[in-house]
Formats: C-alpha cells, sequence, structure tokens
C-alpha cells in the first residue's frame, strides 16, 4: 500500500477511477481526518494540511493527539533465540512472522508476570482476614480463591512439592 508521511503521521493513498482524485485518511488515530487532491503533488499538500489541522484540533480541544504506527519494527535477539522461534514456528506450520506477531499478540493481551511475583485473583472483592472467616459455617481463608504464581525455574520443584505440602491443586501452563 502506498503512504504519505509528515510528522509522524501516516496517511493512506488511494484513487477513484469515476472521481479522477486521489484520496487517503491518516492511519493509526481514532478519528476520521480524510484529505484528497487531484494529483499527488495536491494529495501531499492536502495531506500535511490534515496533519497540521489535526494537531491544531488537538491543541484546541486540550486532547492528547495521536502517532500513526507502521506495523513494522525492527527487534536484535540472540541467534540462538533466532533458531528456537524459527524451529518452533516450523513445528507449528506457520511462518517466523506469524508466530512473532501470535506471540505478541499474546504478551499484550496477557501482560507478563515477573518471576517471584505473586498475582491473587478475589474476583470484585477480596477475601476478609483468615481470622475473621466464618469457621462455623465450614469456610477456611483460601476456599474458592485461585491464584497465579509465577517462579524461576530453578525454584520450581520447591513450589511444586509447597503445593503439594498446602494440598493445594495445582494446573501447571
Amino acid at each position: 500500500m502506498n503512504t504519505l508521511k509528515y510528522k509522524g503521521y501516516i496517511g493512506s493513498v488511494a484513487y477513484s477511477e469515476p472521481d479522477k482524485v486521489f484520496f487517503g485518511k491518516i492511519e493509526g488515530i481514532e478519528g476520521l481526518v480524510n484529505y484528497e487532491g487531484e494529483s499527488v503533488k495536491e494529495l501531499t499538500a492536502a495531506f500535511r494540511e490534515a496533519v497540521d489541522d489535526y494537531l491544531i484540533f488537538c491543541e484546541e480541544h486540550n486532547c492528547k493527539p495521536e502517532k500513526s504506527y507502521t506495523g513494522t519494527f525492527n527487534v536484535r535477539i540472540a541467534p540462538d533465540t533466532h533458531r528456537d522461534i524459527a524451529n518452533r514456528a516450523a513445528e507449528a506450520g506457520i511462518s517466523i512472522n506469524a508466530f512473532v506477531k501470535r506471540a505478541l499478540s499474546d504478551a499484550v493481551k496477557h501482560p507478563w508476570v515477573p518471576p517471584g511475583t505473586l498475582v491473587q485473583g478475589y474476583g470484585s472483592e477480596q477475601p476478609e482476614p483468615a481470622m475473621l472467616m466464618d469457621s462455623a459455617a465450614g469456610e477456611r481463608y483460601g476456599d474458592r480463591r485461585e491464584f497465579t504464581l509465577a517462579v524461576p525455574k530453578k525454584d520450581l520443584a520447591f513450589a511444586k512439592e509447597m503445593a503439594r505440602r498446602m494440598g493445594w491443586e495445582l494446573h501447571e501452563k
């Protein structure tokens, strides 16, 4: 796809045969900002004017202007990691690009938890402290609760043993 670039913004370029006009819109922002011109020179000028108008609008309405993203970026990784990614992609029957896109999408949907961090989920409310639980009703601290524990690999055996001793049900991801 052909694009225009100005002040960090990207604009699409298309042509309407019936109207004999080039047209496009600023990509990667929430609002719709479009432009048109009868020549590439006019289209380029209209795109730049649209970007400038968008920035003025944002300033006047006290809103932060959004930036366009190309969807392309370079990442430097260790050769061993590159090889491992290629192997995993081949095993999955997809390209390296598709594998990385999926991994990044998953990482954004499910943020990474650093090893050693305890993340507890209580639904909409936190449990009361253990001493306030109604033991007569058979409630115990931790009933119907789940938590995720991310631990370094070197401590995994220890974590599993502790879970076993506590009588916890363990589900590995």
